[in-house]
């Protein structure tokens, strides 16, 4: 293993991070599941029903206003209003509440990137993949709630990515949204890349929606023992939840809370009355009177215009994500490939199959690779990705073997565990060592491991560096309980994976 070059760096991260990461994700389950009893509910309260119906009493209200302002006629349909707005309201701003909680976990400024690998790398760890592993039954389940917050973290990584790649997107509102964001201050970017964040993070999970709907469930249900859905029943499921997932956005969620920007108006407040008019003289009461009437004036314009602004600026946002729920005509076609490219990957790595490939979260890269090459997939973000992510995901883990005791007669084979991302080499990923007598054990340094040294690869193999006895030896320490030879392995097949991550991992 060798150190770790200066351009592949990792930041020095503090244990009350790493703990706060991993208290963040338990939050963040136990919401997700509120949302989707929310969508249950929604269904079985029948919200989009009352929604719809409440908006026509508004229709006939405004008619019968005019014709007569005093029938009795309104009263009664202003009642039934109240009550239909009674149930409506405070379901919509509970999973408002929720979703935004969620949400500002995921995604917080304060936050620094690396906060993302390591939730990216912590999921991984506690996925069981093992069928000795007591969770194995419930993966489906466990599924449900860390395939999206893996695809955000996910999506957060790669909007940084192709941004700082100097990538322009072609819809109107994200293209105003991010116009001039290569010439912006740092501070500036950081702000905007985090609600960009935010937006897509919103989406994530309103999709995710989506596929936990009583209609979509039912589906669901029809998996077989591999649990796979035939192509009939995928396609049902697509639509269905689509469908679902724009019901519940637009009737369910309700919109955000709009708080609009006052800066200029505390401004005008602030300013200091002057005591004397342009010409030096002491104004009277009469002049000083009309001078705080016109700053007030001044006041209520500045706090109408930020009311509109930020309505308009909600209003956009609102219509974005609903045409992201219900596209049509191709517009936002490079939206959709951003999120499927996401969603694929991610299907690799927490994969629900009942037979999983042990290796398959490294074999996606191949996969990806080729999807992209058959247009399956968009080649510039799944190129991005691959980039970013590299052969070896945060939270796998490899063999090696030790460079520095291979002169020794025996030799030594090792294991370690990807702590990070290392865009420079796919190929050679930043680890920490783990030490094969001790589980729990690691070994203080990091560095990355050369293609040269990592059993992963055939040229590690040769005669020459896996020696008879290594070969002996792995096969005595690691062969797996298929008795199959793996040349790497799921981090979270070999140790109970809270105890590394949360204390000395990251």
């Amino acid at each position: 293993m060798k150190p770790v070059s200066k351009s592949a760096e990792l930041p020095i991260v503090k244990q009350a991070l790493t703990n706060t990461v991993t208290r963040q994700l338990a939050k963040v389950e136990k919401l997700t599941h509120v949302l989707y009893a929310g969508i249950t509910e929604f269904y079985d309260t029948e919200i989009d029903q009352k929604y719809i119906e409440s908006s026509q009493l508004d229709s006939k209200i405004l008619l019968l206003s005019k014709r007569d302002p005093n029938s009795s006629a309104i009263r009664e349909l202003t009642l039934l209003k109240d009550k239909l707005d009674h149930a409506i309201k405070p379901f919509q701003q509970n999973n408002r509440f929720v979703l935004d909680k969620i949400i500002n976990i995921l995604i917080n400024k304060k936050n620094p990137k690396r906060q993302l690998e390591i939730t990216l790398g912590t999921i991984l760890l506690n996925y069981p993949i093992d069928k000795s592993d007591a969770q194995f039954s419930k993966r489906v389940k466990i599924s449900e709630t860390l395939r999206p917050m893996y695809q955000s973290a996910l999506l957060s990584l790669l909007l940084e990515k192709i941004l700082a790649d100097g990538y322009q997107f072609k819809n109107a509102y994200l293209k105003e949204m991010l116009a001039g964001y290569s010439e912006w201050p740092v501070d500036k970017q950081s702000d905007v890349l985090v609600q960009l964040q935010k937006l897509f993070v919103e989406i994530i999970h309103l999709k995710e929606m989506g596929l936990h709907s009583p209609q979509s469930q039912q589906i669901l249900a029809r998996t077989g023992q591999n649990n796979l859905l035939d192509i009939q029943n995928r396609k049902e499921l697509l639509i269905q939840s689509k469908q679902c997932a724009k019901e519940f956005h637009h009737y369910g969620i309700g919109g955000l809370e709009i708080l609009p920007d006052y800066s200029a108006a505390k401004e005008i407040a602030a300013r200091r009355l002057p005591d004397r008019g342009d010409d030096g003289k002491l104004l009277d009461k009469a002049a000083l009177k009309a001078l705080a009437e016109q700053q007030s004036d001044q006041v209520s314009e500045q706090e109408h215009k930020a009311e509109r602004l930020a309505y308009m600026q909600h209003n956009a946002r609102f219509s974005f994500i609903k045409e992201v729920m219900d596209p049509k005509d191709g517009k936002i076609a490079e939206i959709q490939a951003l999120l499927k490219v996401c969603q694929v990957y991610s299907s690799f790595i927490l994969s629900v199959k009942t037979n999983v490939d042990k290796e398959l979260h490294i074999k996606a890269y191949d996969m990806m690779e080729q999807q992209a090459q058959d247009n399956k997939i968009n080649p510039y973000y799944s190129a991005q990705l691959l980039a970013m992510m590299g052969r070896f995901p945060i939270g796998s883990g490899v063999y090696f073997t030790d460079l520095r005791r291979l002169n020794n007669d025996y030799g030594t084979i090792a294991k370690a565990i990807v702590i990070g991302i290392n865009p420079n080499k796919a190929d050679e990923p930043i680890v920490r060592r783990v030490t094969t007598n001790y589980k729990y054990r690691i070994d203080s340094n990091y560095g990355t491991i050369a293609r040269t040294s990592n059993l992963y690869f055939p040229e590690a193999r040769v005669p020459e560096l896996f020696t008879d006895k290594l070969k002996v030896r792995f096969q005595t320490q690691f062969k797996s309980a298929d008795n199959d030879l793996l040349f790497s392995f799921r981090a979270n097949d070999a140790f109970r994976t809270l105890s590394i991550s949360e204390t000395k991992l990251w």
